[in-house]
């Protein structure tokens, strides 16, 4: 009598499905993401702990799946009645798929800066109560979105944000990335964040030495950020710097860059902001060939100094730093019809009004108020 193979998925494995895409397995700590042939999901779904691989319901090419499947962590052999948890189990949502959601947790703010789309020194888009918190994050569990990425104003203004994380953790919705100013981050949240079991990217907003406070809006900022920068790289998390260039902040790219070095960040982001919001009207905008010669100037120190960190230059590319691919480049493909950002087809960005737009450049257009709000609807 042939002996029984039972498998399960692995803890952070979930099995998941959308209106446009019947089957995925999603990891909801890394953001891992597989999508789903007919025979994949077979096997996947037969990862309960109790169904036989060794029957003969299960063809040769079921088990090299298995296999497979085991060879790259998805899952694992158990005992016959180990079973996965309940959550695991496949659900599918009647929504299309939404990848991941950026979500402003609060339209408040401690500095007051030049560029701000949002106008968040004035609390122009308000602020989630913990009970509307609660009920958005019901409504993406609903939704099967997989992850969100936190932003602001700034979140760490929240003082429960330790309950908020912990919400998301018990509905097995991933934190994959923190947009913040830097200036309010301890080492007290950053361990109730690993103490979830997130290791969410950091964007870090530095406009530059010696010009961070202008753009900032509050002097001392640039010295609260640094050290913000420093308790992330020491508690292990990834940190990407995100520089506003204008005719003040780009006087000391190359001192910036300098003090990234030091600071050893994972990668540095630049690009001119954005013209709505408090923006709108300022007079010191860079024109595209002059980002074009900072672009320039930037690549060659990038490149002398031995690609220290990946490097993201506006529209003209991404640089893959030392410690990933050093001969990759990775340049946009635009044609007349292109988007000008492709994260609006995956990851559309909630206010903290509710209002939900494909990404946070439309705050400051006409079309805000024909946008959705999940207040009034749902996902």
């Amino acid at each position: 009598m042939m002996d029984g193979r039972f498998a399960r998925l692995k803890m952070d494995w979930l099995l998941r499905g959308w209106s446009d895409l019947p089957w995925a397995l999603v990891n909801w700590k890394n953001g891992n993401f597989r999508e789903l042939n007919r025979d994949d999901f077979y096997v996947a779904q037969s990862g309960d702990g109790q169904t036989d691989f060794a029957s003969m319901a299960f063809l040769p090419r079921h088990r090299g799946i298995l296999n497979k499947f085991i060879t790259e962590g998805i899952a694992e052999e158990c005992a016959s009645g180990e079973k996965p948890e309940a959550v695991q189990a496949y659900r599918q949502a009647p929504n299309p798929l939404i990848r991941g959601l950026l979500w402003s947790i609060t339209g408040r703010c401690n500095l007051k800066c030049r560029h701000c789309f949002m106008e968040a020194s004035s609390g122009k888009f308000g602020d989630f109560t913990l009970e509307q918190i609660k009920e958005m994050i019901l409504q993406l569990e609903e939704a099967n979105v997989p992850e969100v990425a936190f932003t602001g104003g700034e979140p760490f203004m929240r003082r429960d944000l330790p309950e908020i994380i912990e919400i998301l953790t018990q509905q097995r919705i991933g934190l994959a990335e923190i947009f913040s100013n830097g200036t309010l981050i301890t080492d007290e949240i950053l361990e109730v964040i690993k103490g979830f079991g997130h290791r969410p990217y950091f964007k870090i907003s530095f406009d530059g030495c010696h010009t961070h406070d202008y753009m900032r809006g509050v002097p001392g900022s640039e010295m609260k950020t640094v050290e913000g920068i420093k308790r992330l790289k020491k508690q292990g998390f990834s940190v990407t710097m995100i520089t506003s260039v204008d005719r003040t902040t780009c006087q000391n790219l190359l001192e910036t860059f300098t003090l990234l070095q030091k600071l050893e960040v994972d990668a540095w982001w630049l690009a001119p902001p954005v013209e709505i919001g408090h923006w709108r009207g300022q007079d010191s905008d860079i024109p595209v060939d002059e980002m074009f010669q900072i672009s320039t100037m930037l690549i060659k120190r990038w490149l002398a100094e031995g690609k220290p960190f990946d490097l993201k230059l506006w529209r003209f590319g991404l640089f893959q730093g030392k410690e990933n691919d050093s001969e990759r480049r990775v340049l946009p493909h635009i044609t007349p019809d292109s988007w000008n950002c492709s994260g609006t087809h995956y990851r559309p960005y909630l206010l903290p009004d509710g209002t939900l737009v494909p990404c946070g450049g439309y705050t400051g257009t006409v079309l805000l108020e024909k946008m959705p709000n999940v207040r009034e609807g749902t996902l």
